[in-house]
């Protein structure tokens, strides 16, 4: 049985053998990895640990830099997980580390999903139909030849219901073809997360003014996720201390996510640390729209 340093460890090895650029952080995820895409994994030993909170905020950040969110975990409270399922937990995807090293080597894997304590497997329901009419079978014939109801049948071939993986096989051996469609990982829809607290609001409140379209985020090394032309990773802070602290994870997140960092403080005599820098609160009202804020960012990263 894996410990989180382990399973986290094993995944970061098989991703570094894959040439992916990566970067390690805690919170909603624990690994972004980019290569021709950019991954945001979540890594548990218990897939149970993974809370709403932490969910909402990684499919937020997710949609905000075109991410794939995903969680890698091997059991949940009642037993292990299953390699050639995949789970999901708050509409993230869930798999096991044998599956993961199969969806990085780009195997060709079927889109088998538990749902309701049964797993269902996508299937081409257009090669389904097609082939029951070259054969002439009705579909009442061919739900009696593989037992399951005519209105179960018409469900599946109207893409109403995926069919369980005892059903898929009765079909394609009957059928003498192959159904299944392999899985792909797919984009996130527009979500957001509210604010925790006035300043989070606030900032928040004024990228909206600008003109930029943003989120809160919680369990994360930074508050606030932007999109303008490029996203915008934002970090919050009260005084240079505290960003000193974290300035290594906005500046790396950044650069996986190909994004701007910045910080926004209420106070600091620093025009910008490590590179990353420093827009002061007191600033966003002076500006007028986003180009606006473009040129402070650059004026204070030269």
């Amino acid at each position: 049985m894996f410990n989180k340093s382990f399973l986290v460890n094993r995944l970061v090895k098989n991703l570094l053998d894959k040439e992916f650029q990566l970067f390690l952080t805690s919170g909603c995820f624990d690994i972004a990895a980019r290569k021709e895409f950019v991954m945001l994994i979540k890594a548990l030993t218990n897939v149970d640990g993974f809370v709403q909170e932490q969910a909402q905020s990684l499919k937020t950040i997710s949609y905000f830099v075109s991410a794939y969110p995903l969680v890698v975990s091997e059991r949940t409270n009642r037993g292990f997980l299953y390699d050639e399922v995949i789970y999901s937990r708050f509409q993230v995807p869930v798999v096991t580390p044998q599956m993961f090293e199969c969806m990085i080597e780009e195997e060709i894997i079927p889109e088998v999903k538990a749902i309701k304590g049964k797993h269902t497997v996508t299937i081409n329901t257009t090669y389904l139909r097609k082939k029951r009419e070259e054969l002439n079978l009705s579909l009442e014939e061919l739900s009696k030849e593989i037992r399951i109801s005519k209105k179960a049948l018409y469900e599946i071939e109207n893409q109403r219901v995926n069919p369980t993986q005892e059903t898929v096989k009765r079909l394609e051996e009957l059928l003498g073809i192959d159904l299944k469609v392999p899985y792909r990982m797919e984009r996130v829809e527009r979500t957001y997360v509210e604010p925790k607290d006035e300043f989070q609001k606030k900032v928040s409140l004024e990228f909206s003014r600008l003109g930029i379209d943003n989120s809160a985020v919680t369990s994360a090394s930074f508050e606030i996720i932007g999109k303008e032309k490029t996203s915008l990773v934002t970090g919050l802070s009260t005084n240079t201390v505290k960003i000193k602290k974290v300035v290594s994870q906005v500046k790396g997140l950044s650069s996986i996510f190909s994004s701007q960092g910045i910080f926004v403080a209420k106070k600091s005599h620093e025009q910008a640390i490590d590179g990353v820098p420093i827009v002061l609160e007191s600033e966003l009202p002076e500006l007028k729209n986003s180009r606006e804020l473009n040129k402070l960012i650059r004026e204070k990263s030269e």
